[in-house]
């Protein structure tokens, strides 16, 4: 009853109806007019007090406050969400998605459970750049899988590529122009863009982004993902990551960011190492995230930042809080230093090695495979699928017709020329589905 009065009374203030210094009914009699307690009264008339509506006068009672006409509030609508939250596919062919019934739930479980109960100091603040404990498990982790040269101090580590981009983003001075791949990532793409920030396209051929057209662009820093190019799924060869390392070594301002997207995930052998881990001048900052290693829920990133960079990083945001739990940061250093990171990658690496064998063989054993391009199919976890225009048309109806969700690689193009072609993403989809779906997109 306390709050109707209250809201009654700031609405009578707000609109205009109660004038400025007009004096309130004492307590007792607004209790009395009102058929409620004193006590209701005296609570909402504090209310107001408290939130400036009204002010006291010693001996004298309460009295309005000077309110400033406010801007009447629009009735709140609701959002259309129907374009971000597309539903009823009957399958979808979605390159960010992952087997989640492979996650080690009891494994995990277990560790958090071991986190929360030992160590009860992870409710205080940690470092800005994450846990020295889990930095120190990291790069000792990505020395040994992916050649990467750190010490913990170099390591970041925030809630996804996103957040971490832009926060690499503003280190670097506003007039430097960022260059990224055509095709290439539109997420951070958005990021840098949102940034201020003047992006150039640069396009690929066989080996990765063309370095001539990088020095045209001027261009000062350049976002590559060289382990298997996003969408495309080239793998950049030792030779042009030299290349981009001689573009990048002639000016002092030159960086390159080694998103390492999916370097996991190579199935014709050990992946090669980083561009990070061949470069002796310190101008690569290599990213990578656990998203696709054990669930995009689980939004753990990291960078490692050159030497130059990591402090001027503690200078400018050493003061910030840390975006990942320190429950989940130790959790995660425990799955890494016992080892069952290293088991559960192998045991998932098998799972999508035995999915991308059956989708090539589907794809194989069609009528019209002889009319079809296929790539992609080293590394990553999807597939190009590049058919003639006739061809593509009649795929496009199919997947319409029968609600499957494919991708077409031109849409990941952010200039022209592009190629045209269909990504098929198959780590959420089992050999049953995947079956089912290549039928009927290729029915003709």
């Amino acid at each position: 009853m306390y709050e109707q009065l209250y809201r009654y009374i700031a609405e009578e203030i707000r609109s205009g109806g109660i004038k400025k210094n007009e004096k309130l009914p004492s307590k007792k009699a607004l209790a009395s007019h009102l058929h409620i307690s004193q006590n209701t009264v005296e609570t909402a008339y504090s209310m107001l007090v408290q939130e400036g509506y009204i002010y006291a006068r010693a001996r004298s009672g309460y009295y309005v406050s000077g309110v400033s006409d406010l801007i009447p509030a629009t009735e709140i609508r609701k959002f259309n969400e129907s374009a971000r939250t597309e539903t009823g596919y009957r399958f979808d062919f979605r390159t960010n998605a992952v087997d989640i019934s492979s996650f080690p739930f009891k494994t995990w479980a277990k560790l958090n459970r071991e986190v929360v109960y030992q160590s009860p100091e992870l409710l205080l603040p940690g470092d800005a750049r994450g846990d020295a404990s889990l930095r120190e498990c990291l790069s000792k982790y990505l020395h040994e899988f992916r050649g990467v040269k750190c010490v913990p101090e170099q390591l970041v580590i925030g809630a996804g590529i996103e957040y971490l981009l832009m926060m690499l983003c503003s280190l670097f001075e506003p007039e430097l122009r960022f260059a990224v791949e055509n095709p290439g990532y539109g997420k951070a793409v958005s990021v840098i863009k949102n940034g201020g920030r003047k992006v150039e396209y640069i396009s690929l051929d066989r080996e990765g982004l063309r370095p001539d057209l990088l020095y045209e662009s001027g261009a000062e820093i350049a976002y590559i993902t060289p382990s298997h190019q996003f969408p495309t799924g080239i793998i950049m060869p030792i030779g042009r990551r030299a290349e981009l390392l001689r573009w990048a070594s002639e000016r002092p301002c030159r960086y390159i960011i080694e998103d390492d997207y999916n370097s996991e995930f190579n199935f014709m052998g050990r992946p090669i190492p980083s561009v990070q881990g061949i470069d002796g001048g310190g101008r690569v900052i290599y990213m990578s995230t656990f998203s696709r290693i054990l669930a995009p829920s689980i939004r753990i990133a990291y960078m490692v930042l050159p030497p130059e960079l990591a402090e001027k990083y503690m200078l400018r945001f050493g003061h910030y809080s840390s975006t990942v739990s320190r429950f989940e940061q130790q959790t995660l250093c425990r799955f890494i230093s016992g080892g069952y990171l290293g088991r559960h990658l192998n045991r998932v690496k098998n799972i999508y090695k035995k999915r991308r064998d059956a989708l090539f063989s589907l794809l194989k054993a069609l009528p019209c495979s002889n009319r079809l391009s296929i790539s992609g199919e080293g590394a990553g976890l999807h597939l190009i699928v590049e058919a003639p225009p006739e061809l593509a048309r009649k795929i496009e109806e199919n997947a319409k017709r029968e609600k499957i969700r494919i991708y077409r690689l031109s849409d990941y193009y952010f200039e022209e020329p592009k190629r045209d072609a269909f990504i098929l993403g198959y780590a959420s989809l089992s050999a049953e589905d995947m079956r089912l779906a290549v039928g009927l997109l290729f029915a003709e």
